[in-house]
Parts: structure tokens; C-alpha cells; sequence
């Protein structure tokens, strides 16, 4: 289930990134907020930390949704389910 994925990277969106909840959904493309390249490999690293994965450079994109993102995540052997943890 990528729900539990999908809510720690909205969750890290609109926490460290300061980008307002409201414009945050699963289906929300990382372009469509401005989200580059540099910013993508700072949520990597904090999602590897969360997470336990190793996730390399150019796996999370711009052109990816949350929920696609979150997936991606997943099969990299994230746990399906994970706790709620502070950003």
C-alpha cells in the first residue's frame, strides 16, 4: 500500500519544503510545484534515512506524481506500512 509512502513524501513537501498542503495530492506532479532536481535528492536522502533504502540519484523525478514516486519508493523494499515521523 503506497499510502502510508505517498503521506511521509507529502508530509516532507509541505514541511521542509514549505509548500502549502493545499496544493499537495497524491496525484500532484513534482514540476507542477516546482520541485527540482536538487530538491529531489534532498527528499531521496531524507526518505533513505526514514525509510532504510537506498535510493540513487534520477529515481524520483519532476515528471513523477507523489503517488508514482511513492511507489517507486516501495519497490526499492520500503515497508509498506510506516509510522507517522516528524519532518
Amino acid at each position: 500500500m503506497t499510502g502510508s509512502v505517498t503521506t511521509m513524501i507529502i508530509d516532507i513537501l509541505t514541511g521542509k519544503f514549505d509548500i502549502p498542503a493545499e496544493e499537495v495530492s497524491p496525484d500532484t506532479v513534482f514540476d507542477d510545484l516546482a520541485v527540482d532536481s536538487l530538491a529531489l535528492l534532498e527528499m531521496s536522502l531524507i526518505l533513505e534515512k526514514r525509510l532504510g533504502v537506498s535510493i540513487s540519484e534520477g529515481v524520483l523525478t519532476s515528471g513523477q506524481s507523489v503517488d508514482e514516486a511513492a511507489r517507486v519508493v516501495e519497490a526499492l523494499g520500503a515497508p509498506a506500512a510506516v509510522g507517522p515521523t516528524a519532518v
